[in-house]
């Protein structure tokens, strides 16, 4: 089927949620106003009976999600393709909208733990999750439960678990609040393109695809959630993301968390993954992506770091005289070295960071992985033949850097 693409702004700024209840049930406001929902303690409206001045991206979403369509929101991790978990017809048009493999289970979303428990058997929390649901719901993680009979084949992939995450974004949290669904909602793209980050480039993949885009601005984060197992033991990361292995290991419970293909790995999973980003390669953008990897650890002084790496990049250039090249760093870097990097021909290489800015100790910066699929598409909107990319330690928030990097690498170069 063939949309004209709506685009709505959503303004993350206007949308409220109380906490009297903690996330046991949504208390969504909307410019100051209670807007009821269902699963809310006081349901006395909603979808067929909304409150004044609920926004039209709301209802617009709204209805669309119960006529079984596709909706493109944002989250603060990336751009979802969203519908109604619980409608196998709606599901299926997400894998169809994004030509996604039919064996890739998608990640379900919610907005309250009364949500949560409508998919789980006898609707009961795994007791081992829950101090990892206090100190990380909603945000960028994705937890692993038993499903129930409710949850269709087609969003597990007929496995017996399935992923589930509470996002933070509050746009997301609206969309899912005031329709009263669970959505089920991968990236929106085309499946193996890098993620979204910006309504334009779900536009730039799926115009035509999708009946409506919400844009709410760039992605918090960049990249998508991590996706924890808890169910089993030890715990594992199944797939890095906004949540970092050190803060899931401060977690009762959750201290000899280990990662998947770093710790262990499992035939069984390669074979029929439980979550995202498991068993194909993905986030490509169409440049071919160096990836420059230390071949030591990060002890060396920093100016021994950066010489080593500049003259890694030098010699890469080197054998690629006169085609056009992008250059993606972790942080911004001076033009003074950009011209040392360039040499004679700059016009033909194109810097990008993925941070906004340098290093800081600030908590409330936005993370360093911000930038990086935004830069993948803006490169192959320059029309690079080659992107040479910075690498990372595998610690913190390079770890989920460094997956994405691994995955969408054609060629990896160890240097000093």
């Amino acid at each position: 089927m063939t949309h004209r693409a709506n685009i709505e702004v959503a303004d993350p700024t206007s949308v409220l949620f109380g906490t009297t209840e903690g996330i046991e049930t949504p208390q969504l406001y909307i410019n100051g106003q209670r807007i009821p929902c269902p699963f809310d303690a006081e349901p006395s409206t909603g979808i067929n009976g909304p409150a004044p001045n609920v926004p039209r991206w709301l209802t617009t979403s709204t209805r669309l999600l119960h006529e079984g369509q596709v909706v493109a929101l944002p989250t603060e991790t990336v751009y979802g393709l969203a519908a109604n978990a619980l409608a196998p017809a709606a599901v299926a048009r997400i894998y169809q909208t994004k030509n996604r493999p039919a064996d890739n289970p998608l990640i379900v979303h919610v907005a309250s733990l009364a949500m949560l428990r409508s998919l789980l058997p006898g609707g009961e929390i795994p007791a081992v999750y829950e101090p990892l649901i206090r100190r990380h719901w909603p945000g960028p993680l994705t937890l692993l439960f038993p499903a129930s009979p409710t949850v269709p084949a087609i969003v597990t992939c007929g496995l017996p678990t399935v992923a589930v995450r509470f996002p933070a974004h509050p746009v997301a949290r609206a969309a899912i609040a005031y329709s009263g669904l669970p959505l089920a909602a991968p990236s929106a793209n085309s499946s193996g393109k890098p993620s979204p980050t910006l309504a334009l480039h779900v536009w730039d993949d799926l115009e035509g695809r999708v009946p409506l885009i919400l844009d709410s601005g760039q992605c918090a984060w960049g990249i998508e959630s991590t996706v924890v197992d808890g169910l089993r033991q030890p715990p594992a990361i199944l797939r890095p993301g906004g949540v970092t292995l050190e803060q899931i290991r401060r977690v009762p419970g959750f201290e000899a968390c280990q990662v998947y293909r770093k710790n262990f790995t499992d035939a069984r999973l390669e074979q029929a993954p439980t979550t995202p980003g498991m068993k194909y390669r993905h986030y490509s953008p169409d440049a071919q992506v160096v990836l420059f990897e230390r071949r030591t650890d990060d002890t060396d002084p920093a100016a021994e770091q950066d010489s080593a790496l500049t003259e890694a990049l030098r010699a890469a250039l080197a054998r690629h005289p006169g085609d056009p090249v992008g250059i993606l760093t972790v942080y911004p870097r001076p033009a003074s070295w950009q011209t040392q990097v360039g040499g004679a021909t700059p016009a033909q290489i194109h810097f990008r960071a993925m941070a906004d800015e340098g290093p800081t100790s600030d908590p409330t910066a936005a993370p360093y992985t911000k930038n990086l699929f935004r830069s993948f598409r803006e490169f192959d909107k320059l029309r690079v033949r080659w992107i040479l990319v910075e690498g990372s330690a595998e610690t913190h928030e390079g770890l989920a850097l460094m997956n994405r990097l691994q995955k969408a690498a054609s060629t990896v170069v160890l240097y000093p």
